[in-house]
């Protein structure tokens, strides 16, 4: 039986994936500016030991935004591996904002933490709760039944509404909401592509069945979200990109040229070190040759009597050399 390939996303669309997970997300939570650009996430500590922030990045005005997700309870340990983070990111990118998605109601947690007598950090706390994400899940679903317009939000709740939906309910809902998102009115193109993509990374992610998976993806026009990926990126970056290739033309013919002059210059070198093997054979030989007429000499000098049939061999022999 032929196994069924997986079907995988493309480089070019899981860097989009990535940034328009990022830049919505940020749009969703309500967090400060506009997403601008992402930061890499590793850190290094003062003992030189590494570590990974959950998302780095910089919004329109130049603030960092750390943003980390916690799925149990936010404890004092917690809170100063965070502000690590926040130390690290003041140094190396600028003015830092720490917000934490909770999945647990941080009610109890403290407003601020005491790192240093003269340290503080004050972290924006968000929760994820899931009775609120189920009400936002049957609320898409009654809008698309009733063929009404989604908002932004709602939309976006399409997305998010899968990434940080509990595990149990995660496989149920992101096909239900595959089937909503195929039917749902989303006027604006981009932020549906882009609703488009995060879902189909969260299918990826939580779906297993390679059938089943699959068949999500065709479902919401995974292809086509991909080739619209490739205009927009080429609408807004084309010359960039044209250029881009031109180079990569241009480089991949000189690298070629390169490689042919250095094969003719291979076979060069090949045929140079056989002639050098080939007279350095020869001169070997002389060598050899030379040592023998020394020792023939030498043993005519030792004999006083040049008629005998000792000597006339070794005359002969020398004739030949």
């Amino acid at each position: 039986m032929k196994k069924e390939k997986i079907y995988h996303l493309n480089d070019r669309t899981l860097k989009y994936l990535s940034l328009a997970q990022a830049s919505r997300q940020h749009q969703y939570l309500g967090l400060p500016g506009e997403f601008k650009t992402r930061l890499p996430q590793e850190i290094v500590f003062p003992n030189m030991d590494f570590g990974r922030a959950d998302d780095f990045y910089v919004n329109d005005e130049g603030l960092v935004i750390d943003l980390e997700e916690e799925s149990e309870d936010v404890t004092e340990r917690t809170l100063e591996k965070f502000t690590k983070y926040v130390l690290f990111a003041c140094y190396r990118y600028g003015k830092t904002y720490l917000a934490v998605l909770c999945r647990k109601n941080p009610k109890n947690y403290p407003e601020c933490y005491e790192y240093a007598p003269s340290l503080f950090i004050k972290p924006h706390y968000i929760h994820i709760d899931q009775n609120e994400l189920l009400e936002k899940y049957d609320n898409i679903n009654m809008k698309v039944k009733s063929k009404i317009e989604l908002t932004d939000t709602e939309a976006l709740d399409i997305a998010f509404v899968c990434k940080f939906i509990s595990k149990e309910y995660a496989q149920n809902i992101i096909e239900n909401l595959v089937k909503a998102f195929k039917d749902a009115i989303i006027k604006d193109k981009i932020l549906k592509m882009d609703v488009g993509v995060i879902l189909g990374g969260m299918i990826i992610k939580n779906i297993q069945n390679t059938t089943k998976q699959n068949k999500l993806l065709k479902m919401i026009n995974m292809r086509h979200i991909e080739k619209e990926i490739h205009k927009i990126v080429y609408d807004e970056y084309g010359n960039v990109l044209d250029a881009k290739d031109e180079e990569i033309e241009a480089q991949a013919k000189t690298i070629q040229s390169k490689d042919k002059e250095l094969k003719s210059k291979n076979n060069e070198i090949k045929s140079k070190d056989k002639e050098l093997k080939n007279k350095t054979n020869e001169i070997n030989k002389l060598n050899q040759s030379h040592k023998e007429y020394q020792e023939k000499i030498k043993q005519l000098n030792e004999l006083t009597d040049l008629n005998t049939p000792e000597a006339k061999k070794i005359l002969n022999s020398l004739l030949l050399l």
